[in-house]
């Protein structure tokens, strides 16, 4: 049976451990041609290791950042509108 004082250390642990399964499944899901640092196999035995500081690593440097396409640089049709 839990005690109140080991309530604190299971919370902990299963975020580390939804963390790290987190981790895992985004190196998975993510292209290979976002991975950075080190091949995608690489960072998959790294995260299967289950540690905290491979998720942390992984979240980090492991991917690259998706360039956001749809928002293109402004483009204006009409002179500004002159003050009078």
């Amino acid at each position: 049976m839990l005690h109140m004082m080991d309530l604190p250390i299971f919370v902990l642990i299963a975020l580390v451990a939804v963390f790290t399964i987190w981790a895992l499944i985004d190196c998975i899901r993510t292209p290979g041609e976002r991975v950075r640092i080190l091949p995608k196999l690489l960072w998959l035995l790294i995260l299967l290791h289950g540690s905290v500081v491979a998720a942390l690593a992984w979240t980090y440097f492991g991917k690259k950042p998706i360039a956001d396409t749809t928002k293109g640089p402004v483009q204006r049709t009409e002179p500004f509108a002159q003050a009078r």
